[in-house]
């Protein structure tokens, strides 16, 4: 399958200096926080490709990158060809914006609690002029509500009527609305009952399949990212440290942090093995580790982790894989 999303060496800095006078008078340098350190990814027309990490690994960084909410301190972002910076003209990049569309964490924040739902799904048909007359803008609005599992009478009601489920459904289908053919979804059943998140992981699939829809899945539960992805990249402090199939990833991790956060799900099937413990915190992102950003908290680690950046070569980025040191899926010692 041909990539329809090209993500090429993506960074992110921000400026966290204290203000000028500040600085002047404790004598402080400015500070740069590197949320993202060139990120390298693409995805496959009708594949879901999945982010992990902790919280703070820049996984929602990127995704705000790649929608265009936020603009990248380098690298590129490529829709279907289209450069997402390099749009010729205004009409080219609104064409390029309706074919992208997010579903954010939390849906008691992401809807307008003054707007009714009919005028809510309705926002981006009228924005790109999909449909002409109230008739037809009120008929696709009923069509979409229905597409989600709601009943087109629920347009009338504010956003307050419904349960966090229904209203990550009415999340949807506002992304549904303009047409969109790649969804970005940042932690989309985080803020909902386990229940609930398997009914909007199931209708997320059941959409996919029926319209062929690209998704980019951030997410921390891989509970859901085992359910939902065809492949996964796991982020650690700004930087992508595995990738592979998910079948792959799951039955045979390669990197030490994807170990770890593997073994710190609860698995009914491996009661009285061994697990690895999550060791410490993610490290300051002002100032990282040097070298790979993960040896404080690795088992593996030597002076060569400590000094050098290791790339990402095989889907890995471990000088203890690459030097052979450490076997995929298993837990050697150094």
């Amino acid at each position: 399958m041909r990539a329809f999303v090209e993500v090429q060496d993506l960074r992110r800095v921000f400026d966290v200096s204290k203000p000028l006078l500040n600085r002047i008078i404790e004598r402080e340098p400015r500070r740069y926080l590197t949320a993202v350190a060139g990120v390298t990814f693409d995805i496959a027309q009708g594949e879901t490709f999945a982010l992990v990490g902790e919280s703070g690994s820049g996984k929602s960084t990127v995704a705000r990158m790649v929608v265009g909410l936020l603009e990248p301190s380098g690298g590129t972002v490529t829709i279907d060809g289209t450069p997402m910076e390099g749009a010729a003209s205004a009409a080219e990049r609104q064409r390029l914006r309706r074919r992208i569309q997010m579903i954010f964490q939390d849906p008691y924040a992401s809807l307008n609690p003054r707007w009714r739902v009919d005028r809510i799904v309705s926002e981006p048909i009228r924005a790109f002029r999909l449909f002409e007359g109230e008739a037809a803008i009120r008929a696709r609005v009923g069509e979409l509500l229905a597409f989600v599992g709601l009943h087109p009478e629920d347009g009338r009601k504010f956003p307050h009527q419904f349960s966090g489920g229904q209203r990550q459904r009415v999340a949807i289908a506002r992304a549904l609305a303009s047409n969109a053919e790649f969804i970005v979804c940042d932690e989309p059943t985080s803020a909902l009952d386990v229940s609930v998140q398997a009914q909007i992981l199931n209708l997320m699939r059941d959409l996919q399949d029926r319209l062929g829809l690209t998704y980019l899945l951030i997410s921390h539960n891989l509970a859901v990212v085992r359910h939902m992805a065809t492949r996964i990249g796991v982020m650690y402090l700004g930087r992508i440290v595995e990738v592979a199939p998910s079948r792959e990833l799951f039955g045979a991790p390669k990197h030490p942090y994807t170990r770890m956060l593997l073994d710190a799900v609860p698995d009914l099937a491996h009661i009285g093995r061994r697990r690895e413990p999550v060791r410490g915190e993610i490290p300051n992102p002002i100032s990282p580790p040097s070298g790979c950003h993960f040896n404080p908290r690795c088992p593996h680690a030597n002076d060569r982790c400590r000094r050098e950046v290791p790339p990402l070569a095989d889907g890995v980025a471990c000088h203890a894989i690459h030097e052979g040191r450490l076997e995929p899926g298993r837990a050697e010692t150094v």
